[in-house]
């Protein structure tokens, strides 16, 4: 069958592709949403894995949202060696996009096109709470207002549809609290990583300065999502964009999700 993926589509029919698309759904599934943006075209005929491969074409062609960020982080971190990745990281009252940790921690929150600024004082105020580095992956449309906005020591990116600008490089955090870092960590990680302290908050203060506790967090989060990245990074070629962080979450096999 041939299907012009370089269609463009109305804001509409790609939030319907985008908002009713799952890595989990069955073939019949994926056609008839197809049918319904596409109505002239048939897609019975296809594969399972076509399906799947053929909304990752129509999506990255023509979504503006953050899962394609997402994907652009992991491709630029996926070579990186003695480095470990996570996707969504909860810290305080927010979810971090995407985190790095080796020597240290980085932080990456992505504010798309399609995105507003409401929320993101807030976000920057917590990462500062836990990250060594932190950075705005941002759409040029939002740059001026968001330098009203984020901390002196984010670093920012800037992007628009063609290219991706270093506007400025993060700045080593000094505002970090070890009892923000403790309590992102569960009971058992504290117990394995502070010895002596049954993993309570105010025994490891008691024991341990802030270096300590912060070099032990780091080691805690790289041991937490080392197995789920490694396996991300080792299937890369198996894993379409934009189910990259469906498979971080689920570590199942590709063939398992998009063969059957």
């Amino acid at each position: 069958m041939n299907f012009d993926t370089g269609l463009t589509l109305s804001k509409g029919k790609i939030n319907q592709l985008v908002s009713g698309y799952s890595a989990l759904d069955y073939s019949v599934k994926l056609s008839e949403l197809l049918k319904s943006v596409f109505p002239m075209n048939n897609f019975d005929s296809l594969s399972k894995f076509d399906l799947h491969k053929l909304y990752n074409e129509i999506i990255l062609k023509n979504y503006k949202g953050e899962e394609i960020l997402k994907y652009k982080l992991f491709e630029k971190h996926i070579n990186r060696q003695n480095l470990i990745a996570a996707f969504e990281v909860k810290v305080n009252r927010s979810r971090v996009d995407f985190l790095t940790i080796n020597g240290s921690t980085t932080s990456f929150e992505i504010k798309s096109e399609l995105d507003n600024l409401t929320k993101l004082a807030k976000q920057c105020a917590d990462y500062l709470l836990a990250f060594e580095y932190n950075y705005l992956m941002i759409h040029e449309s939002h740059v001026e207002k968001s330098l009203e906005i984020v901390p002196e020591s984010f670093g920012i990116w800037s992007f628009n549809d063609q290219k991706y600008s270093k506007l400025r490089k993060a700045k080593l955090n000094s505002q970090i609290q070890p009892e923000i870092q403790l309590g992102l960590l569960t009971k058992a990680e504290r117990e394995r990583g502070f010895k002596k302290t049954n993993g309570t908050l105010d025994g490891i203060i008691d024991l341990y300065d802030a270096k300590k506790i912060n070099n032990q967090f780091k080691k805690i989060l790289k041991n937490r999502y080392a197995e789920r990245w490694d396996f991300i990074v080792s299937n890369n070629r198996e894993i379409l964009p934009i189910d990259v962080q469906f498979f971080f979450n689920t570590n199942v096999c590709p063939s398992l999700i998009y063969q059957h």
